[in-house]
């Protein structure tokens, strides 16, 4: 099993192929990094100077002090009631490749402010703006007293609205503030420290959004919020309460592109390794031979939909951008595989295709469902692996990636002109000494049988006939 790891991670054309190819998709994202930052960052304070930034409405807060007195410093009043109406309408603005969330806002507050004295009073109404200095515009501004616009006492300074006069005992003032304005992403309304909150109501109508949130020490509605078909309203009340937390909403961004391509090439590496894995594995039990050309090729014609969808999108927009990259990449794949292994093969690496670059580029494209999509991506490929595996009981994993082929090829590789010289020499050498066994039993053998022989005639013969014949070898000499 390690002997197996290891060649499948010392495999030098793996990482050919996979090596170059991480660089330039490090390379891709780093660019659209850069790009993405530049964007959302760089250009936010033009955005604020031009639309104008968050609308961050502070509490109105009321002084006064007696009639005929000297004493410089006023006294702190109290807002007895508070009915406040805001219309956000959503409207997103474009700068580049970088949608920013503006709105248009509708403020209507009507206040009631009473005389806690006996006696008559001088009261200053103080109307905080919204909106920082150098950014955005407020328009249709008017603070009514009563009704009526009260121009010789009104003052309107450049962050703040004030109106002064002359209240008699026990007397009620009711003070309408109305403007229209434009801001980003957030609105916000807030309390003065330490005050005593009497008799709010607001009402936050926001229309063009629906998937709202509400940003760190924000108060959450304190009634059910309604859906319209515009988008939801939000209501608040509070009577008697201290707090020290706002009343506002942040409204939903829209898809930005350029964060999403920067996503979508940074998961890149993980998905193309595993795509060219299934090449490889969809070439093995088809019984196709890996040619590392082919494999590169498929590889760089993967890689160049990442680059051809960033700038796609710049002229074209998201949806053609996308159906055009992926469609044009997607038939050179699947018509250079059928030209080499058919069209059989070609749909197997099609739909590999589709699963790690289609499928996973649309989980990117679509924040909210990213883990919906990749799990159910998931299920579906491992009922793919499971119903291919199913047809290959006996498969083992040194099969899949060729090991027991080369062992079997090694095995069955010709011999090299030196074997076979000493296959011959040992062949001529076993052979002698077979031949010198052979002869040297066979000589043997014919030694027995002479003894024998002898013997037996010696057995045979009478004592007479041995002794004539020695007479006649006598008479010889």
């Amino acid at each position: 099993m390690l002997q197996l790891m290891r060649k499948t991670l010392l495999n030098k054309y793996l990482w050919l192929v996979f090596l170059p190819l991480l660089i330039g998709w490090m390379m891709l994202a780093e660019r659209l990094d850069r790009r993405t930052y530049k964007a959302m960052y760089y250009q936010l304070n033009t955005v604020k100077q031009i639309w104008g930034g968050d609308l961050a409405q502070p509490m109105p807060s009321v002084r006064y002090k007696l009639f005929g007195s000297d004493v410089s410093t006023l006294s702190k009043g109290e807002l007895h009631a508070s009915d406040i109406a805001v219309t956000l309408k959503v409207d997103y603005r474009k700068k580049g490749l970088v949608y920013y969330t503006g709105y248009h806002a509708e403020f209507t507050g009507k206040y009631t402010i009473q005389n806690p004295e006996k006696e008559n009073i001088y009261l200053s109404f103080i109307f905080p703006y919204p909106t920082r200095q150098g950014e955005g515009v407020l328009q249709n501004f008017k603070l009514l007293v009563n009704g009526k616009e009260d121009i010789d006492d009104t003052e309107y300074q450049p962050d703040l609205a004030l109106w002064t006069g002359l209240l008699g005992p026990s007397d009620a003032l009711n003070i309408t503030v109305q403007y229209d304005g434009r801001g980003l992403k957030e609105f916000a309304y807030g309390f003065e420290p330490g005050k005593q909150i009497n008799n709010l109501t607001m009402t936050l109508d926001v229309q063009g959004a629906k998937n709202l949130d509400y940003a760190a020490s924000t108060m959450p509605p304190t009634e059910p919020s309604q859906e319209t078909p515009q988008g939801k309203i939000l209501s608040w009340k509070l009577d008697k309460a201290l707090t020290e937390l706002n009343i506002g909403v942040i409204l939903p961004d829209k898809l930005n592109i350029e964060k999403q391509l920067f996503v979508m090439t940074s998961r890149a590496p993980a998905f193309f390794l595993l795509f060219l894995i299934s090449l490889v594995a969809i070439l093995r039990l088809t019984g196709e031979s890996l040619n590392f050309i082919q494999i590169a090729v498929t590889s760089i014609a993967y890689f160049l939909f990442y680059p051809l969808f960033a700038y796609l999108v710049i002229y074209l927009g998201l949806i053609f951008a996308f159906i055009i990259s992926f469609t044009s990449i997607g038939l050179l794949i699947l018509n250079y595989i059928r030209i080499l292994h058919g069209l059989k093969i070609a749909l197997a690496v099609f739909t590999a295709y589709l699963f790690y670059l289609g499928l996973t580029s649309l989980s990117a494209l679509l924040p909210t469902y990213t883990g919906l999509i990749l799990t159910i991506e998931g299920v579906v490929l491992m009922g793919i692996i499971m119903q291919v595996l199913s047809r290959h009981k006996d498969l083992k994993i040194g099969e899949l990636l060729g090991l027991s082929r080369t062992a079997d090829a090694q095995e069955t590789q010709p011999k090299t002109g030196q074997e076979v010289i000493d296959k011959q020499d040992l062949d001529f050498t076993e052979e002698v000494d077979f031949s010198q066994e052979t002869q040297a039993k066979t000589e043997k053998n014919d030694e027995n049988e002479s003894l024998q022989a002898f013997k037996k005639g010696v057995a045979t013969t009478k004592p007479a006939d041995l002794l004539s014949d020695k007479h006649k070898t006598e008479e010889d000499h």
